[in-house]
């Protein structure tokens, strides 16, 4: 298949060559453009930075992918504009009706709370808190890109629509709506997850709470002794 004749040392590249030829699939851009459109809609599933993006539009050039003109930028600067061509089409197709093999499982996170029991538990709190942070942010902007789609107020998706034929409008909001859906599942999923997590280590440190309240225990009558290895002291009165 065409898309799998492309060659990268990262696996990772590939699929950024295709989230960008899926943008130039509805309107031709400059990077600016496209970086932008980036961050704005299939960054909020597959992050990439300016770094990477820029030289993958050449190599996406140099293999015929995509082709570029330079256009005036104002009245001196000249910017470079790309636009996917029928070779591009054509290996988008077939990446898209592809089964790709899932990764290995890496959930760093995961691992953490696996072994939380080898740190304190207000660390473990830290690191909840900051996962349920985490997921409560990206799902309002899943949510939030949710509904624009429901809506087709996006530019960029108004202009895919306006330049497909009308029976096809239906399945591309539907399957892009299906794609947004996943993500704020998921996130819905690992807030769950972070708060049933911060109800343990509540529950964790009200069963620690008997053990440190009782630091004093009856060593003898009159007398009292620190459990944690202080003193004897007498219960009233000063010594000798």
């Amino acid at each position: 298949m065409l898309w799998r004749s492309v060659k990268h040392d990262n696996e990772g590249l590939v699929s950024l060559r295709y989230a960008a030829l899926a943008l130039l699939s509805a309107q031709p851009m400059t990077g600016y453009e496209l970086v932008r459109y980036f961050d704005d809609t299939v960054g909020l599933m597959w992050t990439a930075q300016d770094s990477q993006i820029y030289p993958e539009l050449r190599r996406m050039e140099e293999d015929g992918l995509v082709r570029a003109k330079t256009v005036p930028r104002g009245e001196r600067a000249a910017k470079r504009l790309y636009k996917i061509t029928a070779r591009g089409r054509t290996a988008l197709r077939a990446w898209v009706s592809t089964p790709i093999p899932y990764p290995p499982q890496r959930d760093v996170h995961r691992l953490q709370i696996t072994y939380a029991e080898l740190g304190e538990l207000s660390a473990a709190r830290s690191l909840l808190t900051a996962h349920l942070e985490h997921y409560t942010l990206r799902r309002h902007q899943w949510s939030t890109l949710l509904d624009t789609i429901r809506q087709a107020r996006f530019p960029l998706l108004r202009n895919r629509l306006d330049t497909s034929p009308p029976e096809m409008h239906g399945r591309i909001l539907a399957f892009k709506e299906l794609a947004l859906e996943g993500q704020v599942a998921h996130a819905d999923n690992e807030i769950a997850w972070a708060r049933r997590g911060l109800t343990l280590v509540d529950e964790l440190e009200a069963a620690d709470a008997p053990d440190q309240q009782a630091t004093e225990v009856e060593d003898a009558p009159g007398r009292k002794v620190i459990a944690t290895g202080g003193e004897d002291e007498p219960q009233g009165g000063s010594r000798g």
